[in-house]
């Protein structure tokens, strides 16, 4: 009976990772298609929306690189969050540098019921009068073709909604350690290359740093005010995309965009627990379930790859070639997103790192009130 129990283990764990590896290659092979986009130079015009909050040491690159669009129709719109350090300062200075191209403003304090950059980027829209509308964070670079991509991908599909993977740098150990986790939920079962053909809100993703919205589309489903209380509120927002009809292509944007997400291993931890927790729906059952879930799929399968169990009887060479499945799949998402070479060495402790920030993020919210980010408490 034991045995049967194992092989039927085996079994399903290596139906799990085969699936896995599929949704990873396909979608790798889709990301491949929006890579090779041309971008545009002309077209209708484009706003770029920054939030700032505290961002003096990290938003001139930001603005320097959007200064330099090829793109030929667009201004750039900055907002200063209630910062505390010299944000407002810098902004202005590039307001009396560039006064046909960049415009600032000083947000309102913060209302009840909202969250910061949701707050940010909607009062920033309220001065747009652009056809498009690019939402990026302080701390990205831009290449020249930014702008450009992103409207030639707008219009081959005819979305209401662009978003992507920018390239995101991970210089040290310790953001290579847990960064990596933003690729998890298109690894294990995300499908990008159905996004846009699908209506249902379940099969939507969106990254924060780049979202590049139709604005008709953006006014018409109430803009950020749908998704004010959300951490994860550029995933959410691509469920309303989709609940109102919408159209959204995730796309390959890391040839356009770099982004340094966290600059060490205790602020990427908790930015993932920001996140990731929100994403979750803020579920303690799903976290539980997932916890269980990892070691069964990925952890116990290395452990028999050195280790002879007899007792697992069949199941054994199944696990074995479910490990080496999730290893490929690690290393094709390294080489996709231009990953640190050694990712696919440490996937393991990925998800340690990922489900400690779920952890943390679900101690935080439910015994603290909250989780601390930029001088906020975000629940």
């Amino acid at each position: 009976m034991s045995t049967t129990l194992f092989t039927a283990y085996g079994v399903v764990t290596f139906a799990a990772c085969m699936f896995f590896f599929f949704i990873t290659l396909s979608n790798s092979v889709w990301l491949m298609r929006t890579f090779s986009i041309v971008p545009k130079r002309k077209g209708p015009s484009v706003a770029v929306l920054i939030p700032a909050r505290n961002e003096a040491l990290r938003i001139r690159p930001c603005i320097d690189s959007l200064l330099q669009q090829h793109y030929s129709s667009y201004q750039i719109y900055a907002i200063d969050d209630n910062s505390t350090d010299e944000t407002w300062e810098i902004l202005e200075e590039y307001m009396l540098r560039y006064p046909g191209k960049f415009k600032a403003f000083k947000a309102e304090p913060l209302p009840e019921g909202w969250y910061g950059k949701p707050h940010a980027l909607q009062e920033l829209a309220g001065h747009v009068k652009e056809d498009y509308m690019l939402c990026t964070d302080a701390d990205t670079t831009h290449r020249p073709d930014s702008i450009g991509k992103a409207m030639s991908i707008a219009e081959k599909y005819n979305a209401d909604l662009v978003t992507g993977y920018v390239h995101h740098l991970m210089p040290t150990f310790a953001e290579a350690a847990v960064v990596p986790s933003i690729y998890i939920l298109t690894m294990l079962g995300m499908p990008l290359y159905l996004i846009p053909w699908t209506k249902s809100p379940i099969i939507s993703h969106a990254i924060g740093q780049f979202m590049f919205f139709r604005r008709s589309f953006f006014e018409r489903i109430g803009g950020y005010e749908t998704v004010k209380q959300r951490a994860t509120e550029d995933v959410e927002m691509a469920r309303v995309v989709k609940q109102h009809g919408g159209k959204i292509v995730f796309a390959d944007l890391r040839d356009i965009v770099d982004c340094r997400m966290y600059t060490s291993y205790e602020e990427a931890i908790q930015g993932i627990a920001k996140n990731s927790y929100d994403y979750l729906g803020k579920n303690p059952i799903i976290l539980v379930m997932g916890t269980v879930a990892v070691p069964l799929i990925f952890f116990i399968p290395i452990i028999v790859c050195f280790v002879d169990i007899p007792l697992l009887g069949p199941g054994l060479a199944f696990l074995r070639a479910s490990a080496i499945l999730s290893f490929c799949s690690w290393a094709l998402e390294t080489i996709d997103r231009r990953l640190p070479w050694y990712v696919a060495f440490i996937y393991p402790l990925i998800f340690v790192n990922t489900l400690s920030s779920l952890w943390r993020g679900f101690h935080l919210v439910n015994k603290e009130g909250g989780i601390e980010w930029k001088g906020r408490k975000v629940r």
